[in-house]
């Protein structure tokens, strides 16, 4: 089941983007940057941040009463939204939740009537591009992004909200 997440989800988001990073960029981001990132991105204060930003919608995914997975969706636009972030433990992978979660997204942004979606991927992360080019995202354009000092080589893909 894919739900809106609440301020009592938060600690499991931060335990499953910890879990599931050192899988997702083994190789791709240095391990100390990950930490990093991770301690940044995924306190607990910045979480309820995320939670509350204007514009912001944030799911997780539960399986058997427990959380497995996660998406959060912000409106960049007028028309187009970014898909910032979904993770799903690593052993959990495979099982059509991160497509669920992208699903809730694109019926949610459909109502809006918002006509794209975008989302960013490390270049080298194969398994996370064979998921978006699957989920028909496409136009793929490479950049960088440096992130406290380290420059991540990124790919945006974009696809229509249907």
């Amino acid at each position: 089941m894919v739900r809106r997440a609440e301020a009592k989800d938060l600690p499991k988001v931060e335990a499953i983007a910890r879990a599931t990073w050192p899988a997702a960029y083994a190789g791709i981001i240095p391990d100390e940057i990950q930490r990093g990132l991770l301690d940044r991105w995924y306190s607990p204060e910045s979480l309820h941040r995320a939670l509350a930003v204007e514009g912001s919608s944030f799911f997780v995914a539960e399986s058997a009463g427990d959380i497995v997975g996660f998406a959060q969706y912000v409106r960049r636009s007028a028309e187009s939204v970014e898909l910032t972030r979904i993770y799903v433990l690593p052993d959990r992978q495979r099982e059509g939740i991160g497509t669920r979660l992208l699903n809730a997204g694109l019926a949610k942004f459909a109502e809006e009537r918002l006509h794209q979606l975008t989302v960013a991927v490390e270049r080298d992360n194969a398994n996370g591009r064979r998921f978006y080019e699957k989920a028909g995202f496409g136009a793929p354009r490479e950049f960088t992004h440096d992130v406290q000092g380290y420059v991540l080589a990124l790919v945006e893909y974009r696809r229509p909200i249907l």
